[in-house]
């Protein structure tokens, strides 16, 4: 592998902010310059480079682009496109909540630290209001990987013995990089004002005119140096700047700090959130900070990541991030064209390759929940797989059919292929509102995990089913009275706890009915829980009749057996008829139907037909 080989790199940094990234990219040992190719669909820009023994991938949010969601697009991409990685940081500044408990000052640093069942974020603009007006947290977020929680507590109790070098780090960036020292060094004890938290700013960009009766008196500090605090981070989608919400939220939550981006990664991107405190999330925030902070919070990352040895093997880590097996990343995207480009799978478990006897799945109409279709079933209409189905038999697991899991599934669906029509009315479907009449824009399909599950051999055990006579009886009434082709479900794939989020729905004008819809967020975001069944695997069944010259031996096979055609109006001494049911050699796929082929690590596409 050369240097630039995205294998080489297994730490992920992300940033929100220009400031941020500078100093992230200062604070590198070694540059590497960027990626020497990338997917088309990938259109995040990366900084590649070196800290300490750990080759480092940094990536910062488009300008002017913020938010969790925004954040978690990027993670989930970034893993895609970059499948070594370990784990995440997400560094940059954020604003400070002072206290008599945390003397916390400007260009301090806080550290996302797990607490109880909490992950050390907390989204606090997302849960449930009750009647004081109190906000009651109705999920929670993934904790980081237990490796930078262990190098934590290894770097916190060093700190204590020995204090931190954060400022140590700063000077060398500085006297490596001398064009940031004006605006990344100290800004001055003389600038670091806190006011009464119900104290509003008056007017300008600075608090010239704010009174200074109105500043909190606090004793000075002996050190310039940051200090470092560990605790609760609350994250939300907009810019904390209202002393008293501040303190209302951080006395409820125990929160050290607030941002706008960490909680979106947590469950796509696990990772540990360091931030140098820029204000103190109050009306008299300005940017004279931001860039002094940025450097703190980098400088951090920068002594952590040295104390983590390059050769640990953590499998609570891998089952995390490469491929998360304790909760994989596929990144796959339909590109331009009609074919659907997919890098391969990293964490595949409980499953035999060989076994494998299909690579085609029809994208379902709908979602439909796991429970609604079985494998092995025998379906009159594949259109409504879930309906008038016979199922004969329950399959076990590793016996009779495989489950391969990847984990944080990302699909990016694009819109400009004249080929993706078919897919994109689904898509509108899935949308669930008669305002949408088709989908436009691109689609992002984000999942904590998809499941492929896939007969050994479907074969073998349809042969068995024909041998018994309520299938027997099954299959000779379709073929007698219907016309339609019967299928025979041997595998579908699965989305567990699934988001669509679309930049561009076209609105049916006939409903007169507003873009907002039931199930669906900001930005076109259609949210799912639990199991459901996306797209599905067929096999047809071929039924023959054979009526004269049927050696006898056929009829020890279980899929041959004698029928009688009463209602043809045939005198009984002719209506001895022979039926054989067999399954097609390949899987089906409708003419107009869309569908995706699956297949192991080393399959370098997946196919899109239309």
């Amino acid at each position: 592998m050369t240097l630039l080989d995205s294998r080489n790199y297994t730490v992920g940094w992300i940033c929100a902010l220009p400031v941020e990234m500078a100093a992230a990219t200062a604070m590198l040992d070694e540059e590497h310059g960027k990626p020497t190719q990338q997917d088309s669909h990938d259109k995040y820009t990366y900084t590649l480079g070196k800290i300490g023994q750990h080759n480092v991938v940094i990536a910062c949010l488009p300008d002017g682009v913020v938010g969790t969601t925004s954040a978690a697009a990027l993670g989930v991409q970034m893993r895609s496109s970059f499948r070594c990685i370990r784990f995440g940081l997400m560094i940059g500044v954020g604003g400070g909540v002072p206290s008599r408990l945390h003397d916390i000052r400007l260009g301090d640093v806080v550290v996302s630290k797990p607490r109880g069942t909490s992950s050390g974020v907390i989204q606090y603009d997302y849960g449930k209001a009750v009647e004081n007006g109190q906000l009651i947290m109705d999920g929670s977020l993934d904790k980081p990987p237990k490796t930078l929680l262990t190098a934590m507590s290894s770097l916190e109790a060093d700190h204590l013995r020995r204090g931190n070098g954060i400022s140590g780090h700063i000077s060398k960036m500085l006297y490596k990089h001398p064009h940031m020292q004006q605006h990344f060094k100290h800004q001055g004890l003389e600038n670091d004002i806190l006011y009464a938290a119900d104290y509003k700013h008056t007017t300008g960009f600075h608090c010239a005119q704010c009174d200074p009766k109105r500043q909190v008196i606090r004793a000075p500090r002996n050190s310039l140096n940051p200090a470092i605090f560990y605790g609760t981070i609350g994250s939300g989608n907009q810019v904390m700047k209202d002393g008293i919400t501040r303190d209302k939220l951080a006395s409820e939550k125990d929160i050290l700090c607030f941002e706008m981006e960490a909680a979106g990664l947590m469950d796509h991107f696990p990772c540990l959130v360091i931030r140098g405190i820029c204000d103190y999330a109050d009306s008299h925030k300005n940017k004279r900070w931001q860039e002094y902070a940025a450097a703190t919070a980098a400088a951090y990352a920068k002594e952590l990541l040295c104390t983590i040895p390059a050769s640990y093997d953590d499998d609570e880590d891998l089952s995390m991030m490469d491929g998360l097996r304790a909760r994989s990343n596929t990144g796959s995207s339909i590109g331009s064209g009609s074919s659907l480009s997919r890098r391969p799978t990293i964490a595949l478990e409980n499953i035999n390759m060989d076994a494998l006897p299909s690579s085609i799945f029809e994208l379902a109409s709908r979602l439909y929940a796991k429970e609604d279709i079985s494998l092995a079933s025998l379906i009159p209409d594949r259109r409504y797989p879930n309906q008038d189905a016979l199922v004969e038999i329950q399959l076990e697991e590793r016996k009779d059919y495989s489950i391969s899991i990847d984990r944080n599934f990302s699909d990016f669906v694009k819109s400009n292929a004249k080929s993706n029509s078919g897919f994109k009315r689904a898509l509108s479907k899935i949308f669930l509102s008669p305002a949408v009449k088709e989908v436009g824009g691109d689609v992002q399909i984000l999942a904590e995990e998809s499941r492929v599950y896939m007969m050994r051999q479907p074969r073998e055990i349809f042969k068995k089913l024909s041998g018994r006579q309520s299938v027997r009886d099954w299959l000779t009434d379709y073929y007698m009275n219907s016309d339609e082709d019967i299928y025979f479900i041997v595998g579908y794939r699965t989305l567990v706890n699934a988001q669509f989020m679309a930049t561009d729905l076209k609105v049916n004008q006939k409903t007169q009915q507003s873009r907002s819809h039931p199930g669906a967020r900001e930005n076109y975001r259609y949210e799912t829980t639990g199991e459901r069944i996306y797209a599905i695997c067929f096999r047809r069944v071929s039924i023959t009749s054979l009526r004269n010259g049927t050696p006898g031996s056929m009829l020890d096979s279980t899929n041959y057996w004698k029928t009688f055609a009463e209602d043809r109006g045939m005198e009984m001494d002719t209506e001895e008829e022979i039926l054989s049911a067999d399954l097609d050699e390949e899987d089906d796929l409708e003419e107009e139907a869309f569908g995706i082929t699956t297949g192991g690590p080393d399959d370098s596409e997946l196919e899109l037909v239309v």
